[in-house]
């Protein structure tokens, strides 16, 4: 049985390496899609550009399993109002390419930081989730180009920078991951209940198109990349998080089921001294999906300041 057991789990492993890792197709997924290459990385990344005067640019960045979708919304009132926002794709998630066991580590912050300085100019920086904690991280790395912080839902990553996995704990690793979204994507049921659960609106979920979800999802070497991602993500430094003197706007939500609150409460207590902190009335951890126009509204007053 333990031969019967371990043959299964090699035949897995293999399976999980050959995988091929997601490269950047000729065909652009949106019509504002544009990339940057640095080192073994592709970001995908999409421009917003302002309606009537220019005023300032964002650049906002998704939560986890997510994509540059989840923040159209948003982007596109801040265009409205005549912000020019840049959404990008986390490495291993949306349209930006993933990581494998021959990928020459970048930190995201460092990736995503160097797309920022390509386009030049001064920055507002942000992010839902997961993307909330490289948002403070790129601020606290670059304060000479960021102006202000917009955090929606905001949660930092534990510090796992320069952790070495054996081998084959390697291998077992990306395996379950791969496993574990092979499953989710198959069954559609699955999704559902975690859309239904990020919303905390079932109704809203009910109709709503998972494709937005799974469609970057299902891209090749999705999940071996999440996997070895969390391998070398950074960690929050609230000493120069309280230390910045920029503007910052911290939005939660009252059914927020997701977001983990002590981290949140972390975030909140080290924020620079000029932050804002609201409360979306029954929303979820989602909400600036579901309502843009609203969670925008309360991120303005800070970033007129930026």
């Amino acid at each position: 049985m333990k031969k019967l057991i371990s043959l299964i789990l090699s035949a897995a492993m293999l399976f999980a390496f050959c995988v091929p890792a997601f490269a950047a197709s000729s065909e652009a997924p949106f019509a504002n899609s544009e990339y940057y290459e640095l080192g073994d990385y592709t970001l995908h990344y999409r421009v917003f550009e302002p309606k009537g005067e220019y005023k300032k640019q964002l650049l906002l960045i998704h939560g986890f399993c997510l994509s540059t979708v989840s923040l159209e919304g948003v982007a596109e009132e801040y265009a409205k109002s005549g912000y020019r926002t840049v959404l990008v794709d986390v490495p291993n998630f949306g349209y930006s390419s993933r990581e494998t066991n021959n990928t020459a580590f970048l930190s995201r912050e460092e990736l995503i930081g160097s797309l920022m300085t390509s386009l030049g100019g001064k920055w507002i920086v942000g992010g839902h989730s997961m993307g909330g904690g490289i948002a403070i991280n790129l601020a606290c790395d670059y304060p000479e180009s960021v102006t202000g912080l917009v955090l929606y839902a905001p949660q930092t990553s534990a510090e796992t920078e320069g952790n070495q996995q054996s081998p084959v704990m390697g291998m077992m690793m990306q395996t379950v991951y791969n496993v574990i979204l092979g499953i989710c994507l198959k069954f559609p049921f699955l999704v559902r209940i975690f859309v239904s659960t990020s919303f905390s609106d079932g109704d809203y979920a009910k109709n709503y198109d998972l494709t937005r979800v799974t469609e970057p999802l299902a891209l090749p070497g999705t999940g071996a990349g999440i996997s070895l991602m969390t391998t070398h993500t950074r960690g929050p430094e609230f000493d120069k998080l309280k230390a910045l003197e920029i503007p910052c706007v911290i939005i939660t939500a009252e059914n927020d089921k997701v977001a983990m609150k002590d981290n949140l409460r972390a975030i909140i207590d080290n924020a620079p001294a000029d932050t804002e902190v609201f409360e979306l009335q029954k929303g979820g951890h989602m909400m600036m999906e579901y309502a843009p126009a609203d969670v925008a509204a309360k991120t303005f007053s800070a970033i007129e300041k930026a």
